[in-house]
C-alpha cells in the first residue's frame, strides 16, 4: 500500500518541478488565461493581446549590416559618457515627438550623440564654476556674519521630473539660438539659459541641466535598396521610428558625401523631379542636410515600388565653428527609410511601405526583424516571417495610436521591485535606436540596482550573476531581459545598455526598445491594423544563430 502512494506523489512532485522550472525559464510568459488566436479576439483591446496566426506568404528578406559612426571608438564608448554626465548632478536628456531627423524622436536642433564627450566637459565645467561661486558666497557671507544665507547652494543630487511647458520654454530658447552664431553668446553663470559653444545646454531656474538631442542614432542596421532605372544600390537605415524616405544623391558634392554610394538621378530613366515645392531639411548635432523631392522606382527584394515620392540630399554642411565632422564622415549609411505610420509624413503623399502594400495586394501588411548576435546576419523581412528565426508562440500586443509603434506599458521590474508605472506609461519599438532608455524620474532608481562593473570578457558571465532579471508587463503578459541580454562590455567594463531620455508628451512617459539591448533579443514584427483591427507589434524569443 505505501509504495502505491509513493507513486503518484513522486509523480506529482516531478510535474510541478518540472512546469515550475519551465514558467521560470521562459522569457516570454502570460499571467492569468493564455492569450487566444487574434482570429477569435473580436476586441483587441479588450483581450489586452493575443496570439500570431502564421499565414503562408512569400516575403522578400533583406540581409541587415551593423555600421557606427566612428570605427576608431569603441560602439558603446558614448553610453559610457553619457552615463557619466548623469552622475555630474540634475541631468536630463529628451527628446520630442516628430521633431527629430526625419520626423523620428528628436529634436529641431540640439545635440548629436557622438556630442556625449563635449557634453560631459561642458556640465562638469559648468558645475565645477558654480561650486566656485558657492565659496566665494559663502567666504562673504562669513565674513558678514550671514551664516545661514550663505548655506544654501545648489543641490544636483536628485533627479526631478520637469513638466511640458518647460520643455516648451526651452525649445523656444534652443529655435532662438539655432539661427544665431555661437561665438556670438558668451556664457554668463547667472544667465541661466546662456548657450555654450559647441553644445545646447539649457538650465532650469532649479539648477536642473536640460540635454535636447536631435536624434537618437548611434549605431545602425543598414540594408540593400535599389533605386531607379537601371537600379542603382544604397544601404540606407530601416527604421520604424520615422516615416519618410531619402537618400543621398550624387547633387551633394561635398567631400563627405562622396564617401557614401550616392544615387545619381540623372542615370535613371524613371526619375521624376517633383513640382511641389517643398524642400528636404534634416539637422544633425554636428551639420545639416538639404534637398528637394522627386519620384523614382525603388526594389525592396522581390517588391518593385514605383512612383515613390522620396528627398534627394542635395547638399551637406557642417558645424565649422564646433570643429566637428561632417554628418557622412562619422556614419555610414546612405539614406533612411521610414517605417512609422502615414501620420509622421511630411515628404509625399504616401510611405514607401504604404505604397508597396497599395501596389502588391497580395504581400501581408507586416515586417519584421532579427537582429543576430553575429551583425552579420541580420534580417529585415517585407510581407511576414521566418519560423527559423524564432520560438514559441509570437505574442501581439494593440498600438495605442497609428503614429509610432507604441504599446501601453503596464509596468517594469527590476528583479522583485517595481519601478513603474504609477502613472500611464507606454513602450516604443524603434529600429533606428540601439539602446533602451528610461526617463530622468526613474534612472537614478534604476542604476541604484544595474551598476556598471569593471569585466572582460573572461569573467563576464561571473560578474552577471549578481544582476537581476528586468520585467517588461503589457497586461498579463511579460517580457523578460537577462542580465546577459541588457549588459554590454564596453573595454574593461560592464555597461547597462540603458540612457536616460524623456519623451515628454500628452501621453506621459515612453520607454524605448531598441536593436541592442532588446531586438536582438526578441524576434519583433510590426503588423498593419486593416478592416477595423488595430496594428500591432508582436514579440517572440529570437532564436540564437
Amino acid at each position: 500500500m505505501k509504495s502505491v502512494k509513493i507513486v503518484p506523489i513522486f509523480y506529482l512532485v516531478a510535474f510541478f518541478f518540472h512546469n515550475y522550472n519551465e514558467v521560470k525559464c521562459n522569457k516570454v510568459y502570460t499571467t492569468g488565461d493564455n492569450f487566444m488566436p487574434c482570429s477569435e479576439c473580436k476586441d483587441i483591446n479588450k483581450c489586452g493581446g493575443c496570439l500570431f496566426e502564421y499565414n503562408e506568404s512569400l516575403p522578400s528578406a533583406i540581409e541587415l549590416k551593423l555600421t557606427k559612426k566612428n570605427r576608431d571608438k569603441n560602439i558603446h564608448d558614448n553610453l559610457k559618457i553619457h552615463h557619466d554626465s548623469l552622475k555630474l548632478g540634475n541631468v536630463k536628456y529628451y527628446v520630442k515627438r516628430g521633431e527629430g531627423v526625419s520626423g523620428s524622436l528628436g529634436n529641431a536642433s540640439g545635440n548629436d550623440i557622438s556630442n556625449m564627450v563635449e557634453i560631459h566637459n561642458e556640465i562638469k565645467n559648468r558645475t565645477e564654476q558654480k561650486e566656485k561661486n558657492k565659496s566665494s558666497l559663502s567666504f562673504m557671507d562669513h565674513s558678514n556674519n550671514n551664516i545661514e544665507e550663505g548655506k544654501e547652494g545648489y543641490n544636483f543630487s536628485k533627479i526631478q521630473k520637469h513638466e511640458q511647458d518647460g520643455f516648451e520654454k526651452i525649445k523656444s530658447q534652443i529655435d532662438k539660438d539655432a539661427t544665431s552664431s555661437s561665438d556670438s553668446v558668451e556664457y554668463d553663470n547667472t544667465n541661466r539659459t546662456a548657450p555654450s559653444k559647441g553644445v545646447t545646454i539649457e538650465e532650469t531656474s532649479d539648477n536642473v541641466f536640460l540635454v535636447p538631442l536631435q536624434h537618437l542614432r548611434d549605431s545602425q542596421f543598414v540594408g540593400k535598396l535599389l533605386v531607379g532605372t537601371p537600379p542603382q544600390e544604397i544601404h540606407p537605415i530601416f527604421d520604424t521610428g520615422s516615416t519618410n524616405l531619402w537618400v543621398v544623391t550624387t547633387e551633394c558634392k561635398e567631400e563627405s558625401c562622396k564617401k557614401v554610394h550616392q544615387y545619381n538621378p540623372n542615370k535613371s530613366k524613371t526619375f521624376r523631379r517633383s513640382f511641389v515645392k517643398q524642400n528636404l531639411h534634416i539637422v544633425f548635432g554636428s551639420g545639416s542636410i538639404t534637398g528637394t523631392l522627386g519620384k523614382d522606382n525603388f526594389i525592396l527584394g522581390n517588391h518593385t515600388v514605383r512612383n515613390q515620392t522620396f528627398g534627394l540630399v542635395k547638399s551637406e554642411s557642417s558645424d565649422n565653428l564646433n570643429n566637428t565632422d561632417n554628418v557622412f564622415e562619422y556614419i555610414n549609411f546612405e539614406g533612411i527609410v521610414g517605417l512609422g505610420f502615414p501620420g509622421m509624413l511630411t515628404a509625399g503623399s504616401i510611405p514607401f511601405f504604404d505604397n508597396l502594400l497599395k501596389q502588391y495586394k497580395n504581400v501581408t501588411p507586416q515586417f519584421s526583424f532579427y537582429i543576430s548576435p553575429n551583425d552579420e546576419a541580420s534580417t529585415f523581412i517585407v510581407g511576414g516571417i521566418s519560423k527559423s528565426y524564432y520560438e514559441g508562440d509570437i505574442y501581439m500586443l494593440p498600438v495605442v495610436k497609428e503614429y509610432y509603434w507604441e504599446v501601453k506599458l503596464d509596468a517594469i521590474y527590476v528583479g522583485d521591485e517595481k519601478i513603474c508605472c504609477e502613472e500611464e506609461s507606454y513602450a516604443i519599438f524603434d529600429s533606428g535606436t540601439s539602446y533602451n532608455t528610461m526617463p530622468s524620474i526613474q534612472i537614478d532608481n534604476f542604476f541604484k540596482r544595474v551598476i556598471s562593473k569593471p569585466c572582460n570578457e573572461e569573467n563576464y558571465n561571473d560578474i552577471l550573476k549578481d544582476y537581476p532579471t528586468i520585467k517588461y508587463v503589457f497586461g498579463k503578459l511579460v517580457i523578460e531581459l537577462l542580465p546577459n541580454e541588457y549588459m554590454i562590455v564596453n573595454e574593461d567594463l560592464c555597461v547597462p545598455a540603458y540612457m536616460q531620455i524623456d519623451v515628454p508628451s500628452e501621453n506621459n512617459n515612453a520607454y524605448l526598445l531598441g536593436t541592442i539591448a532588446f531586438m536582438r533579443h526578441y524576434f519583433t514584427i510590426f503588423v498593419r491594423g486593416q478592416e477595423g483591427s488595430p496594428s500591432m507589434v508582436g514579440v517572440a524569443k529570437a532564436k540564437r544563430s
